[in-house]
Protein backbone atom coordinates (compact mmCIF):
# COMPACT_ATOMS: atom_id res chain seq x y z
CA UNK A 1 0.00 0.00 0.00
CA UNK A 2 1.94 3.61 -0.94
CA UNK A 3 -0.67 6.38 -1.52
CA UNK A 4 0.12 10.46 -0.89
CA UNK A 5 -1.48 12.92 1.28
CA UNK A 6 -2.87 14.69 -2.20
CA UNK A 7 -4.44 11.43 -3.33
CA UNK A 8 -5.82 11.58 0.71
CA UNK A 9 -6.89 15.52 0.20
CA UNK A 10 -8.28 14.86 -3.26
CA UNK A 11 -10.56 11.72 -1.48
CA UNK A 12 -11.22 14.24 1.42
CA UNK A 13 -12.97 17.17 -0.66
CA UNK A 14 -14.42 15.34 -2.96
CA UNK A 15 -16.92 13.58 0.45
CA UNK A 16 -17.11 16.60 1.93
CA UNK A 17 -18.12 18.77 -0.92
CA UNK A 18 -19.99 16.08 -3.45
CA UNK A 19 -18.27 16.93 -6.44
CA UNK A 20 -14.77 16.79 -8.01
CA UNK A 21 -15.41 19.87 -9.37
CA UNK A 22 -16.11 21.51 -5.94
CA UNK A 23 -12.91 19.83 -4.39
CA UNK A 24 -10.83 20.87 -7.67
CA UNK A 25 -11.74 24.45 -6.77
CA UNK A 26 -11.28 24.03 -3.17
CA UNK A 27 -7.94 22.55 -3.80
CA UNK A 28 -6.76 25.11 -6.45
CA UNK A 29 -6.22 22.35 -9.47
CA UNK A 30 -8.12 21.17 -11.64
CA UNK A 31 -10.94 18.43 -11.71
CA UNK A 32 -8.58 16.16 -13.35
CA UNK A 33 -5.97 16.06 -11.45
CA UNK A 34 -8.75 15.35 -8.60
CA UNK A 35 -10.26 12.39 -10.48
CA UNK A 36 -6.36 10.99 -11.21
CA UNK A 37 -5.48 11.30 -7.85
CA UNK A 38 -8.64 9.58 -6.48
CA UNK A 39 -7.96 6.84 -8.49
CA UNK A 40 -4.64 6.31 -7.91
CA UNK A 41 -5.84 6.05 -3.90
CA UNK A 42 -8.24 3.41 -5.12
CA UNK A 43 -6.03 1.30 -6.75
CA UNK A 44 -3.79 1.99 -3.56
CA UNK A 45 -6.40 0.79 -1.34
CA UNK A 46 -7.90 -1.89 -3.82
CA UNK A 47 -11.77 -0.61 -3.84
CA UNK A 48 -13.80 2.13 -4.84
CA UNK A 49 -14.17 4.79 -2.52
CA UNK A 50 -16.97 7.17 -3.99
CA UNK A 51 -19.34 6.47 -6.81
CA UNK A 52 -21.44 9.15 -8.68
CA UNK A 53 -25.03 9.99 -8.14
CA UNK A 54 -28.00 12.05 -9.50
CA UNK A 55 -27.16 14.01 -5.97
CA UNK A 56 -23.35 13.90 -6.23
CA UNK A 57 -20.71 11.74 -5.26
CA UNK A 58 -21.72 9.22 -2.15
CA UNK A 59 -19.50 6.94 -0.02
CA UNK A 60 -19.17 3.02 -0.67
CA UNK A 61 -18.94 1.24 2.49
CA UNK A 62 -14.68 1.39 2.29
CA UNK A 63 -14.67 5.24 1.76
CA UNK A 64 -17.18 5.61 4.81
CA UNK A 65 -14.61 3.41 6.68
CA UNK A 66 -11.79 5.94 4.76
CA UNK A 67 -13.37 9.27 5.91
CA UNK A 68 -12.73 9.97 9.62
CA UNK A 69 -9.57 8.40 9.11
CA UNK A 70 -8.58 10.94 5.98
CA UNK A 71 -9.82 13.71 8.37
CA UNK A 72 -7.78 13.33 11.58
CA UNK A 73 -4.63 12.33 8.69
CA UNK A 74 -5.31 16.10 7.72
CA UNK A 75 -5.76 17.90 11.21
CA UNK A 76 -2.11 16.29 12.09
CA UNK A 77 -0.67 17.92 8.73
CA UNK A 78 -2.06 21.02 9.28
CA UNK A 79 -0.52 20.54 12.89
CA UNK A 80 3.10 19.64 11.09
CA UNK A 81 3.11 22.31 8.67
CA UNK A 82 2.03 25.02 11.13
CA UNK A 83 3.93 23.75 14.65
CA UNK A 84 7.02 22.29 12.99
CA UNK A 85 7.63 24.43 9.88
CA UNK A 86 9.99 27.47 9.99
CA UNK A 87 7.50 29.53 8.42
CA UNK A 88 4.84 30.04 10.64
CA UNK A 89 2.73 32.22 8.02
CA UNK A 90 -1.26 31.53 7.91
CA UNK A 91 -2.49 31.27 4.26
CA UNK A 92 -5.57 29.18 2.43
CA UNK A 93 -8.69 30.58 1.18
CA UNK A 94 -11.78 30.20 3.52
CA UNK A 95 -15.51 30.69 2.67
CA UNK A 96 -16.91 32.66 5.23
CA UNK A 97 -21.03 32.95 5.32
CA UNK A 98 -22.69 35.97 7.11
CA UNK A 99 -26.13 37.11 7.38
CA UNK A 100 -26.96 40.50 6.01
CA UNK A 101 -26.84 42.81 8.67
CA UNK A 102 -23.02 41.57 9.56
CA UNK A 103 -21.92 42.73 5.70
CA UNK A 104 -23.47 45.91 6.56
CA UNK A 105 -21.93 46.79 9.12
CA UNK A 106 -18.62 45.31 10.29
CA UNK A 107 -17.80 42.15 7.71
CA UNK A 108 -15.32 45.04 5.55
CA UNK A 109 -13.94 45.91 8.57
CA UNK A 110 -13.13 42.06 9.06
CA UNK A 111 -11.75 41.43 5.77
CA UNK A 112 -9.10 44.63 6.03
CA UNK A 113 -8.23 43.77 9.40
CA UNK A 114 -7.14 40.26 8.06
CA UNK A 115 -5.85 41.09 4.87
CA UNK A 116 -3.14 43.25 6.78
CA UNK A 117 -2.28 40.86 9.15
CA UNK A 118 -2.29 37.76 7.61
CA UNK A 119 -2.05 38.92 3.56
CA UNK A 120 -1.64 35.37 2.51
CA UNK A 121 -5.84 34.13 3.88
CA UNK A 122 -8.74 34.80 2.15
CA UNK A 123 -11.97 35.48 2.75
CA UNK A 124 -14.76 34.32 0.53
CA UNK A 125 -17.92 35.95 1.73
CA UNK A 126 -21.28 34.30 1.59
CA UNK A 127 -24.25 36.52 2.34
CA UNK A 128 -27.71 34.55 2.99
CA UNK A 129 -30.11 33.63 6.11
CA UNK A 130 -29.00 32.43 9.04
CA UNK A 131 -30.56 29.26 8.36
CA UNK A 132 -29.35 28.92 4.82
CA UNK A 133 -25.97 29.26 5.71
CA UNK A 134 -25.88 26.73 8.50
CA UNK A 135 -27.71 24.26 5.26
CA UNK A 136 -24.07 25.18 3.46
CA UNK A 137 -22.13 24.36 6.41
CA UNK A 138 -23.50 21.32 6.81
CA UNK A 139 -23.08 20.18 3.39
CA UNK A 140 -19.20 21.49 3.41
CA UNK A 141 -20.05 24.06 1.09
CA UNK A 142 -18.73 26.85 3.83
CA UNK A 143 -15.94 26.64 6.16
CA UNK A 144 -17.41 28.97 8.51
CA UNK A 145 -20.66 30.71 9.26
CA UNK A 146 -21.06 33.55 12.01
CA UNK A 147 -24.65 34.21 12.45
CA UNK A 148 -27.32 34.45 15.59
CA UNK A 149 -27.90 31.10 17.95
CA UNK A 150 -25.37 29.26 20.26
CA UNK A 151 -25.61 25.42 19.86
CA UNK A 152 -25.65 23.56 16.29
CA UNK A 153 -25.46 20.12 17.32
CA UNK A 154 -22.31 17.85 18.28
CA UNK A 155 -20.72 18.09 15.20
CA UNK A 156 -20.19 21.87 15.19
CA UNK A 157 -17.91 24.12 17.35
CA UNK A 158 -19.74 27.78 18.16
CA UNK A 159 -17.66 30.14 19.24
CA UNK A 160 -19.97 33.50 20.65
CA UNK A 161 -18.58 36.50 19.16
CA UNK A 162 -20.89 38.94 20.49
CA UNK A 163 -23.92 39.86 22.29
CA UNK A 164 -26.57 42.15 20.94
CA UNK A 165 -29.38 44.47 22.71
CA UNK A 166 -32.32 43.60 20.85
CA UNK A 167 -35.39 46.31 20.54
CA UNK A 168 -39.03 46.55 19.63
CA UNK A 169 -38.62 50.14 17.39
CA UNK A 170 -41.62 51.69 15.18
CA UNK A 171 -42.19 54.82 13.38
CA UNK A 172 -43.47 57.74 15.78
CA UNK A 173 -46.32 58.16 13.10
CA UNK A 174 -47.70 54.47 14.31
CA UNK A 175 -48.82 56.43 17.64
CA UNK A 176 -47.87 53.39 19.77
CA UNK A 177 -48.20 54.01 23.62
CA UNK A 178 -45.25 55.22 25.47
CA UNK A 179 -46.12 52.52 28.16
CA UNK A 180 -44.29 48.64 27.84
CA UNK A 181 -47.08 46.61 26.09
CA UNK A 182 -48.09 43.30 26.83
CA UNK A 183 -47.37 40.40 25.04
CA UNK A 184 -50.92 40.34 23.57
CA UNK A 185 -51.01 43.64 22.91
CA UNK A 186 -48.42 43.43 19.57
CA UNK A 187 -52.21 41.75 17.85
CA UNK A 188 -53.24 45.31 17.45
CA UNK A 189 -49.91 46.94 15.38
CA UNK A 190 -48.54 45.49 12.14
CA UNK A 191 -45.33 43.80 12.44
CA UNK A 192 -42.55 43.07 10.28
CA UNK A 193 -40.85 40.08 10.16
CA UNK A 194 -38.10 38.28 8.31
CA UNK A 195 -39.28 34.26 6.86
CA UNK A 196 -38.64 31.32 8.73
CA UNK A 197 -34.97 31.33 6.91
CA UNK A 198 -33.48 33.63 9.78
CA UNK A 199 -31.66 32.16 12.50
CA UNK A 200 -32.73 35.02 14.81
CA UNK A 201 -36.20 34.14 14.72
CA UNK A 202 -35.40 30.27 15.67
CA UNK A 203 -33.31 32.40 18.56
CA UNK A 204 -36.43 34.10 19.89
CA UNK A 205 -39.20 31.22 19.09
CA UNK A 206 -39.28 30.05 22.02
CA UNK A 207 -38.88 33.14 24.44
CA UNK A 208 -41.73 34.54 22.22
CA UNK A 209 -43.77 31.25 23.01
CA UNK A 210 -43.11 31.19 26.61
CA UNK A 211 -44.21 34.60 27.27
CA UNK A 212 -47.36 34.85 24.83
CA UNK A 213 -46.18 37.30 22.07
CA UNK A 214 -49.23 36.93 19.26
CA UNK A 215 -48.80 38.51 16.25
CA UNK A 216 -52.10 40.06 13.75
CA UNK A 217 -50.87 41.63 10.97
CA UNK A 218 -47.20 40.26 9.67
CA UNK A 219 -45.50 41.95 6.40
CA UNK A 220 -42.49 39.61 6.05
CA UNK A 221 -39.04 40.50 3.99
CA UNK A 222 -35.56 38.80 3.56
CA UNK A 223 -33.64 41.91 3.26
CA UNK A 224 -32.61 43.97 6.87
CA UNK A 225 -32.67 46.92 4.51
CA UNK A 226 -35.60 47.12 3.56
CA UNK A 227 -36.95 45.70 7.47
CA UNK A 228 -35.49 49.13 8.27
CA UNK A 229 -37.14 51.40 4.90
CA UNK A 230 -40.35 49.86 5.80
CA UNK A 231 -40.58 50.36 9.98
CA UNK A 232 -39.34 53.94 8.95
CA UNK A 233 -42.32 54.45 6.58
CA UNK A 234 -44.62 53.16 9.21
CA UNK A 235 -45.48 49.92 7.90
CA UNK A 236 -45.18 48.32 11.55
CA UNK A 237 -43.01 47.76 14.16
CA UNK A 238 -39.96 45.49 14.17
CA UNK A 239 -37.15 43.97 16.38
CA UNK A 240 -33.75 45.10 15.38
CA UNK A 241 -30.25 45.32 16.78
CA UNK A 242 -30.51 48.33 19.10
CA UNK A 243 -26.89 49.77 17.37
CA UNK A 244 -27.56 49.59 14.16
CA UNK A 245 -30.53 51.56 14.39
CA UNK A 246 -29.36 54.02 16.83
CA UNK A 247 -28.89 56.62 14.61
CA UNK A 248 -31.98 56.75 13.28
CA UNK A 249 -33.71 56.89 16.91
CA UNK A 250 -31.47 59.92 17.44
CA UNK A 251 -33.11 62.11 14.22
CA UNK A 252 -36.12 60.79 15.14
CA UNK A 253 -36.96 58.61 12.20
CA UNK A 254 -37.79 55.38 14.79
CA UNK A 255 -38.45 55.02 18.35
CA UNK A 256 -37.72 52.37 20.49
CA UNK A 257 -41.44 50.34 21.47
CA UNK A 258 -41.05 48.89 25.01
CA UNK A 259 -42.58 45.57 25.55
CA UNK A 260 -42.90 43.78 29.09
CA UNK A 261 -40.84 41.97 28.82
CA UNK A 262 -38.17 43.07 26.72
CA UNK A 263 -36.40 40.48 24.58
CA UNK A 264 -33.03 39.06 26.10
CA UNK A 265 -30.01 40.14 23.67
CA UNK A 266 -28.99 38.32 20.52
CA UNK A 267 -26.23 35.91 20.75
CA UNK A 268 -24.11 35.97 17.70
CA UNK A 269 -22.15 33.07 17.27
CA UNK A 270 -18.68 31.88 15.04
CA UNK A 271 -19.76 28.14 14.01
CA UNK A 272 -17.77 25.86 12.07
CA UNK A 273 -17.21 21.42 11.44
CA UNK A 274 -15.28 20.42 14.65
CA UNK A 275 -13.47 18.29 12.07
CA UNK A 276 -12.47 21.24 9.55
CA UNK A 277 -10.52 23.54 12.33
CA UNK A 278 -7.57 24.99 11.25
CA UNK A 279 -4.69 27.94 12.91
CA UNK A 280 -6.16 30.41 9.94
CA UNK A 281 -9.51 29.34 10.82
CA UNK A 282 -9.24 29.94 14.27
CA UNK A 283 -7.76 32.83 13.59
CA UNK A 284 -10.28 34.38 11.47
CA UNK A 285 -12.79 33.80 14.55
CA UNK A 286 -10.66 35.30 16.98
CA UNK A 287 -10.59 38.69 14.88
CA UNK A 288 -14.64 38.08 14.21
CA UNK A 289 -14.62 38.48 18.01
CA UNK A 290 -12.43 41.24 17.96
CA UNK A 291 -13.47 43.76 14.98
CA UNK A 292 -18.08 42.92 16.02
CA UNK A 293 -19.59 46.10 16.00
CA UNK A 294 -23.05 47.03 14.87
CA UNK A 295 -23.15 50.28 15.60
CA UNK A 296 -21.27 51.27 12.04
CA UNK A 297 -23.25 51.06 8.73
CA UNK A 298 -20.74 49.73 5.73
CA UNK A 299 -20.88 52.83 3.52
CA UNK A 300 -19.72 54.81 6.83
CA UNK A 301 -16.32 52.46 7.40
CA UNK A 302 -14.54 54.88 5.09
CA UNK A 303 -16.68 58.07 5.92
CA UNK A 304 -15.43 58.04 9.31
CA UNK A 305 -11.83 58.00 8.99
CA UNK A 306 -12.19 60.92 5.89
CA UNK A 307 -14.25 63.01 8.26
CA UNK A 308 -12.02 62.70 11.45
CA UNK A 309 -8.94 63.82 9.01
CA UNK A 310 -10.52 66.28 7.76
CA UNK A 311 -11.22 67.29 10.92
CA UNK A 312 -7.73 67.24 12.39
CA UNK A 313 -6.19 69.39 9.29
CA UNK A 314 -8.79 72.02 9.99
CA UNK A 315 -7.74 72.19 13.29
CA UNK A 316 -4.12 72.52 12.96
CA UNK A 317 -4.81 75.59 10.41
CA UNK A 318 -7.30 77.26 12.85
CA UNK A 319 -4.01 77.06 15.45
CA UNK A 320 -1.43 77.95 12.78
CA UNK A 321 -0.47 81.75 13.34
CA UNK A 322 -0.82 83.93 10.72
CA UNK A 323 1.96 84.81 8.62
CA UNK A 324 4.18 87.78 9.22
CA UNK A 325 4.32 90.24 5.49
CA UNK A 326 7.28 92.50 4.89
CA UNK A 327 6.60 95.80 3.46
Amino acid sequence: MNFTFKQLEAFLFSARLQSFSAAAVKLHTTQSAISKRLAELEESLGGPLLHRTSHGLELTQVGRELLPLAEEAQRLWQRIAHDISVDKTLRGTFRVGVTELIAMTWLTRLIQLLQKLHPQVTIEPVVDAGLTLFERLEANKLDLTVMPGTFWGQAFESIKVAEVEQVWIASPRLQIPARALKPHEFADYPVIEQPVGASKNRFYEAWRAEHGFRFGKVMLTNSTTVLRELTISGFGLSQQALDYVRPDIRSGLLRVVKSDPMPPPLVYSAVYRRDNVSPALARIVELAVKTCDFTLRASQHDVAPARALQRQRAAKRAKKPAGITRG
